[in-house]
This record gives C-alpha cells, structure tokens and sequence, in this order.
C-alpha cells in the first residue's frame, strides 16, 4: 500500500509540474494548438534514457584483446631486461669500467715506442772553391723503452678499478632486483584489472536481468513504475562501474606495456597463475639477510672505495722510478757514415713541494669517507624499517583478506535471502532492499578482488626486501 501511494503521489507531482505551461496560456479556444506542445516535448524525452540500459547493452562485451600478450613470467622479465633504460645503463657501466680497469694496469707494464725518419736534402751553391753540388738521403730509426719500477699510485689505483667493477655489478644486481618488482607488480595490476573488469561485466548482466524480471512483473500487476525506476538506477551505476573498471584495465595493461618496453598495451595470459609468479621470484631471487641486500652492499663498496683515496692521497709523497732505455740508429748514404747509439737510465722523481695540494687532496677525501659512513648509516635504517613494514604488511593484509572474505560471504548471503523472500512475496521486502543488496554485493566482490592484489604485492615485496636477484630468471 505504500508503494501504491507513492507511486501515485508521484504521479500527481509529475501532472502538476506539467500543468503550469498550459494555465499560463491566454484562455482563447480559437487557438487550441500550442497547448500540446508543452505535452509532446517532455512525452519524448524520455526514450533517451533507456539506450544507456538497453538489455543488449555494449558494456558486456569483453575489454578487447590488446595488441601483444605475454606468455609467461620469464618472457616479461627478459623483454624489460632488454628495454629497461636503467638497466641497461647498469650492465653498460660494468663494461666501461673494465675498460678503465685495463687502462689503469697498463700504467704497470713496459711500453716499447719506434720511431723512424728518412731525410732528402739536396745543394747547390757557389764558392770562392768553386760550385758545390751534394746530394744526401739520410735513414735514422730509435726504439725506446720504458719500464716502471716504483709506481705505487698506479698499483693502488688496480685495486680501486676492481672494486668499482664490483661496485657496478652490485648496482646492477639493485637494478635487477628493481626491475623484477616493477614487472611482477604490473602483472599482478594486470591480472586484478581482469578480474575487476569481469566482477562488474557480472554485475552489469545480473543488473540487465533483474530489470527485465521487474518489467515482466509490472506488466503482471506485480511491480510499480517505482520499481522499474529503482532498477534502472541500479543498472546505471553498474554499467558506470563497468566503464571504470575497463579503463583500469586499459591503464594497467600500459604501465605492463612501459615496464617491458612496449608501445601500446600489453596483456597477461588468462590462465597465468599470481602464485607461479610468486614461486618464480623464490627462484630467480635469492632471498638473505638485510645487510647483503644488493643497495646496502653498493653503498658499503662505494664507502670502501672512498677509503682507498685516502691511500692514493697519501702515496702522493712516495717517489716514483723509471726504467728508460732508447736505442738509436742512423746512415748517411752519400758519405757512408753511419752512427749507433743505446742507452739505458734510471729516472727517479721525488716530490717535494706542491703548494699544499697534496694536503688538500686527502682533506677532500677525508670527509668524502664521512658523507659514505653517514649515507650507509641512514639507508641501513631506513632498511630496516623497510623490511619490518613489508613483513608486517604481508599479515595485514592476510587479515584484510580474511575480513573481505567474510564480508562477500555475508554480501552474498544477504543477497540470496532477499531476492528469495521477494520472489515468496514476504512483507517488507521492497525493491530498494533488492538494488541495495546487489549494489553491497557487487562491492565487497571488488573489495574482495583488491586484498587479493595487496596480498600477492604484500608477499613480493616482502620477499625482495632482503634478496638478491644476480641469476637471470
């Protein structure tokens, strides 16, 4: 009986509100005309509402295939590999260090330089002797030796060239290990995406047939022109909820696409499995004790080398000696003389005065040496704050899915009394408890798909907060 009143108190308001219009004409019968058109204009206007509902709506077809899919977790981190800029960097650092690396060694080793000249002269010219005419070609050729004997700067600077060899390749482990989290946590985006997106399409197609069971109701007697409003409002708000979830897919399949380096999007397979991706990192990362994490072992490397120029500052007042030896030899054709030469000499270079930059060499490096010590202290820290909130995220988050468990079971539960109990026609039961159980559904579904993704996010980053990820996956 309430619905029946109010379904007619609207009724009433929907006629009053059209009325003014026609009382607001000049009261003539010779002109009967334009009082319909206040009438039809709003008599057509509503047709347009109904294309956004329409039973075969658009919205339930699937999100359309992206242009590129991977096949696997392996695939993924190989193409990102490969395209990532950083990385790619890191592993090209390596390279251009062992260049230097060998161009610090040659300082050690002998070098051997030949040098050679053939010389043209010709002469004419007048003398009280009389006319002079020579004409000379002169060969001159010398090899010269060097070998250092006392270089300590330059023994020293071989163990600073390997160590920031290793510092790189740390950095690059860093960089791997960087590389892997943002690849699995845009899957696992990816994959939640799809599952969000199909979440709502369900929803949106219940919605659809609820609508069509209530029309078929009214045309029985059974429903209301309220009714049939309360279901279209539903059906809106699911089909906004599909839109959204469709470009949440569309998002998350680009940020896929620029972590492994493809234009457009990128899609996953639809049988990829999040806990393959997880078993996968156990594999690829090798998971340890904070201090080894791979930054935390960069930064320490990077504090040693720190040190070791120091060292270099301090070899500045060592001599240095040198082994020279030259070889020389010459011909003068014309004449027939022909000269060789060879030495040998020790050269010895003792520093002794430079103006103070020697001094203010080792003061720079000094408090370079404190900057790494300060640096290594506030990451370490920060470390460890880092590994204590992602072990702890990973139980909230096993709590969060627990609760969002329960609640869907509750939303579902709820839903299934009270489409029963309308279905039986039970008191009290309308049309608006219906829409509203199906809307908390439809939440706590989604609800339920996002603590999935933030238990999977939780575990891998709990995971690689104290891994190392040098082995290819």
């Amino acid at each position: 009986m309430r619905a029946r009143a109010l379904v007619a108190g609207l009724c009433v308001c929907a006629v009053l509100s059209s009325t003014p219009p026609a009382l607001g004409q000049p009261a003539d019968a010779a002109t009967p005309p334009p009082a319909p058109a206040p009438t039809t204009a709003p008599a057509a206007a509503p047709p347009a509402a109904p294309a956004i509902v329409a039973p075969e709506d658009e919205a339930l077809a699937p999100v359309s295939a992206p242009p590129k899919t991977l096949t696997g977790w392996r695939e993924a981190v190989a193409l990102a590999s490969a395209e990532d800029l950083d990385y790619s960097v890191s592993v090209l650092e390596i390279e251009r260090l062992e260049g230097v690396k060998r161009q610090t060694l040659a300082g050690t080793l002998p070098t051997l330089n030949a040098q050679g000249s053939l010389a043209y002269s010709y002469l004419n010219a007048e003398s009280q002797l009389g006319k002079v005419e020579t004409d000379e070609v002169n060969l001159s050729a010398s090899i010269t030796f060097r070998q250092p004997l006392i270089a300590p700067r330059t023994w020293w600077a071989i163990g600073t060239a390997d160590a920031q060899v290793e510092l790189a390749k740390t950095s690059t482990e860093d960089k791997k290990r960087i590389l892997i989290a943002s690849v699995a946590d845009a899957i696992v985006t990816v994959v939640t995406a799809e599952r969000q997106s199909e979440v709502n399409r369900v929803a949106f197609k219940a919605s659809q047939d609820r609508l069509r069971l209530m029309k078929k109701r009214k045309e029985l007697g059974a429903g209301s022109d309220l009714d049939i409003v309360r279901f279209k409002q539903d059906l809106v708000l699911s089909r906004s909820g599909v839109i959204t979830a469709d470009e949440t897919l569309h998002r998350a399949r680009e940020r896929l696409a620029l972590a492994v380096g493809v234009t457009g999007e990128v899609g996953v397979r639809p049988d990829i499995s999040i806990d393959d991706i997880e078993d996968t990192l156990a594999r690829a990362c090798d998971k340890g004790e904070l201090a080894g994490r791979a930054d935390l072992r960069a930064l320490k490397a990077q504090r040693d080398i720190s040190a070791r120029a120091l060292t270099d500052a301090d070899l500045l007042y060592v001599p240095t000696a040198d082994l020279l030896s030259t070889f020389n030899y010459g011909t003068d054709v014309l004449s027939g003389d022909n000269s060789l030469s060879f030495s040998i000499q020790g050269v010895l270079s003792v520093p002794i005065w430079d103006g103070g930059a020697r001094y203010g060499v080792r003061r720079a490096a000094a408090a370079v040496v404190k900057q790494q010590d300060e640096r290594l202290d506030a990451a370490m820290r920060s470390a460890s704050i880092e590994v204590s909130q992602a072990d702890r995220a990973v139980l909230v988050a096993e709590q969060n899915l627990e609760v969002a468990t329960v609640s869907r079971d509750l939303a579902k539960e709820n839903d299934d009394l009270v489409r029963k109990a309308f279905a039986e026609g039970a008191t009290g039961v309308t049309t608006f408890e219906i829409v509203d159980a199906a809307r908390r559904l439809r939440e706590a579904e989604v609800a339920l798909t996002v603590r999935e993704l933030e238990l999977v996010r939780s575990k891998i980053t709990a995971m690689l907060s104290t891994s190392n990820c040098a082995a290819s996956p």
